[in-house]
């Protein structure tokens, strides 16, 4: 499976799909990606964009979807059947797939989101106020920073990866 962002709307060939945050506006024009699947027909998605400032495609192959990313707002999506399709987020930065391939976390400005290969949300766990980053995923571990404004600054955190909860390692 291949997903690329392209310039905009092809003027020919068959309607995009219109993918959206929950108030779909198919005449708008927001963020264009063309899909080709292993199988099946190329086709062309519109996103509807959100609030953030990242915008990209992470492949999870496990699931066979892919994550799209479209200024924040987050979609999982099946490359070989473009109606498959969920809204998770708006206000996306980046993605991350666990070792064992079977979740996906989405970090925002303020949470962290575990996905299931199916693209429903498991868990939701704020931990920042003005960002999010995973740093690595380790032994069912999700360790990261979070910004934290005020004061800006960037503070560590340890997650459960199948509960959500934060976790506390000793110094023993």
């Amino acid at each position: 499976m291949k997903a690329t962002f392209v310039p905009g709307l092809p003027g020919t060939g068959s309607l995009p799909v219109h993918l959206h945050t929950g108030k779909p506006t198919p005449w708008s024009e927001g963020y264009v990606i063309r899909v080709q699947p292993d199988s099946g027909k190329e086709w062309i998605g519109n996103l509807q964009a959100g609030y953030g400032y990242a915008t990209k495609i992470i492949e999870w192959s496990t699931a066979n979807a892919i994550i799209v990313i479209a200024h924040g707002a987050s979609y999982f999506v099946r490359p070989d059947h473009p109606d498959e399709w969920t809204y998770i987020d708006n206000s996306g930065i980046d993605c991350s797939i666990a070792p064992h391939g079977k979740i996906a976390l989405l970090a925002t400005y303020n949470d962290i989101i575990a996905i299931s290969m199916n693209g429903s949300e498991l868990w939701r766990h704020s931990v920042a106020v003005d960002g999010v980053e995973i740093t690595r995923i380790v032994d069912g571990l999700i360790f990261g920073r979070a910004c934290m404004d005020p004061p800006d600054m960037w503070v560590p955190f340890i997650l459960d990866l199948n509960k959500g909860f934060e976790v506390q390692i000793s110094d023993d």
